[in-house]
């Protein structure tokens, strides 16, 4: 791959590696675990978004505003969380993130107002900001470079499995316990793992060698940005996460949950069954990324341009389906949106082989913020046009708001294509 960095790393630190595999699987795993819980506190939205519009009496449209501000908060700080995850560390980073999340979950599970409501979701987007990044960033530092991909597969994972229990878990959870002790207890348990990782969290392997050259340490902000936008890697992988992350985000943090129940007639119980499908996509997504495709440059552009090109064919089915889709195509629609989100953790080992270790993590931030600038637009944008067709059936309505999602999947596709790497070999 053009621009890529493989130096190898000091044979000290190779030996770190090997000695001490067990302790880094064990900081990694705090990590994951943390990010886990920021997975579960991002969807969580998406399966209680009935009680939601219920408790805080609002429509679609300003539902939208409340997953695109927790979204927004997110996408901002992609690039300072990565920054300072080369700079202040993740320990320091996931802990006070984490401590975000606690205090976000435990506002939006005792305000009764839309102001509450939305300064809740905006600490959760806060806190969520500084998870993956820094998990990556745990993971550049804690193992090899060429275990970097498969690594950051299984932190997808992860994240799977918080969405997991953001799906039929919780919303049994509603249910029988109620909003404030299902999102309070959320908060305390977000707050244990805060002080979990504090204390055992370690950046970097305590005999490890620190790089010692001089020069990046003191790299300043606007070399390191430029360096790594500059790069063809980061780029395609920018699109990469943006086609594929964006349309999981968009079915599964609030949309999916009205769809399913407006549009294609199903009820609340079967809604959190019908995400966990798509969410046990994302899982096997991340699972066949990790183990036949990351770490080789020409299959994994192969296979995210041709997964892309699947996940616009699904959302055109979306939009131009007339009335409701029959339960076996809706299965395979939601596997491929699944998919394609697990999926979405390639960009990240493409950004990661075409950047320099010490601009792992701001490198990551870029890419990150793919996904998450086209998941703001959709929340936005599906929102507006559900407003405007409010006249229509249901299921006409969706049609319509699914457009932008279809518009973007397409730009996105385009420019991988664009930016494809024509030198590389599987």
């Amino acid at each position: 791959m053009s621009g890529t960095v493989t130096a190898p790393p000091p044979a000290e630190t190779r030996a770190d590696h090997g000695t001490s595999s067990r302790k880094a699987w064990l900081v990694w795993g705090i990590g994951a675990i943390c990010y886990c819980a920021a997975l579960f506190h991002r969807a969580s939205l998406g399966v209680a978004s009935p009680e939601t519009m219920q408790r805080f009496d609002i429509g679609p449209a300003m539902l939208s505003v409340f997953a695109a501000l927790q979204l927004g908060i997110y996408l901002v700080l992609q690039v300072p969380s990565g920054l300072l995850a080369d700079r202040l560390g993740p320990r320091k980073v996931i802990t006070g993130g984490m401590v975000a999340l606690a205090l976000g979950s435990a506002v939006f599970a005792v305000s009764g107002s839309i102001v509450g409501g939305i300064a809740g979701r905006m600490l959760i987007g806060f806190g969520d900001a500084f998870m993956f990044t820094n998990v990556l960033r745990l993971a550049a530092h804690w193992f090899p470079p060429h275990r970097y991909g498969k690594v950051a597969a299984i932190t997808g994972l992860a994240g799977g499995l918080g969405q997991v229990v953001s799906t039929l878990p919780l919303g049994l959870a509603l249910h029988s316990l109620g909003w404030v002790p299902t999102f309070a207890g959320a908060a305390a348990l977000t707050a244990a793992l805060a002080l979990i990782a504090g204390l055992a969290i370690r950046d970097r392997p305590g005999h490890a060698v620190v790089p010692s050259e001089p020069a990046p340490e003191r790299e300043r902000i606007g070399h390191t940005l430029r360096h790594v936008v500059a790069q063809r890697g980061t780029k395609h992988s920018f699109w990469v996460h943006f086609v594929l992350m964006a349309q999981f985000v968009a079915i599964t943090t609030l949309w999916g949950g009205p769809w399913l129940t407006e549009s294609q007639g199903h009820g609340q119980a079967e809604v959190g069954t019908l995400l966990l499908i798509s969410v046990v996509g994302f899982i096997a997504g991340s699972w066949f990324a990790g183990q036949f495709v990351s770490g080789r440059p020409g299959r994994r552009d192969r296979f995210s341009f041709g997964l892309s090109c699947a996940v616009a064919a699904v959302w055109a089915l979306l939009v131009l389906w007339p009335g409701v889709l029959p339960m076996p195509l809706l299965v395979v629609a939601l596997v491929v949106i699944g998919v394609g989100g697990g999926s979405a953790m390639l960009a990240f080992d493409g950004a990661r082989m075409a950047n320099a270790e010490h601009r792992s993590g701001t490198a990551s931030g870029v890419v990150n913020m793919g996904g998450f600038s086209a998941s703001v637009m959709i929340q936005l944008l599906v929102g507006v046009v559900l407003q405007l067709v409010s006249f229509l059936p249901a299921a006409q309505a969706y049609r319509w708001a699914f457009l932008p999602v279809l518009a973007l999947v397409a730009l996105g596709t385009f420019a991988q294509w664009w930016l494809r790497d024509r030198t590389s070999a599987a």
